[in-house]
């Protein structure tokens, strides 16, 4: 089939105007949400044409997690922090956390309510698992959450969606100190009362002897 030559241009424009208008569209909708974005090209052979077609994808993630390493005594706990960045609300399901090496002397036993949960736009939702181990502690754990969510409006919840995952390592998670704070009431006080001087007393003990890179990295901080 042959295309005319005068075309031509009115075709180029065409894209170039389409891509433009696109892209204003996609940078107005990163404005307005703070969700994280996946910028993607989709190219679209035509066998009748000389021109491809670009297509701009732009995925949303709606979520985003982190993980911290909590310590009470000798017991510790792994808590997985995930903050909705949609303007959606969700509803969470089916929450986990598994040690990929699937060592045998750990366990993560969950604290976490068997029920579903609504996470709101904005919101942060926090879940727990206290580590139980049996011999000594690995010099690292590596750890994969998944949960399992969908929009919480009654016409949605049938989307069959992919559940969220975040994978993450904790390494070094040994406890260096242990740290205990008291307060007592002034001399000749049985307790403490508003507008009475009273003392804080904090008593911080080295558990274990900092290594020779943990030193330099301790001595790093504090300066």
């Amino acid at each position: 089939m042959y295309l005319p030559s005068a075309t031509e241009p009115a075709v180029e424009k065409e894209n170039t105007t389409n891509k433009e208008v696109h892209r204003k569209n996609r940078e107005k909708q990163k404005q307005d949400n703070c969700m994280a974005t996946v910028d993607q090209k989709v190219t679209i052979d035509c066998p009748w044409s000389i021109y491809s077609t670009i297509i701009a994808l732009t995925f949303c993630i709606p979520f985003n997690a982190k993980h911290s390493l909590l310590s009470a005594g000798k017991r510790k706990y792994v808590q997985v922090c995930v903050q909705n960045l949609s303007e959606l609300c969700f509803q969470l399901s089916d929450n986990s956390l598994k040690n990929s090496a699937d060592c045998t002397d750990l366990q993560l036993v969950p604290l976490n309510p068997e029920s579903q949960q609504v996470i709101y736009s904005k919101q942060s939702i926090f879940f727990v698992w206290e580590l139980k181990w049996t011999k000594d502690l690995p010099l690292s754990l590596q750890c994969l959450f998944s949960v399992s969510f969908c929009p919480a409006t009654s016409e949605e919840q049938s989307f069959s969606l992919k559940p969220f995952t975040y994978e993450f390592q904790v390494e070094n998670f040994f406890t260096l100190y242990h740290v205990k704070t008291e307060i007592f009431p002034p001399l000749g006080a049985e307790y403490c009362k508003t507008g009475s001087l009273c003392s804080l007393e904090v008593s911080i003990t080295r558990l274990v002897d900092l290594s020779e890179v943990d030193r330099d990295e301790a001595l790093t901080e504090s300066d």
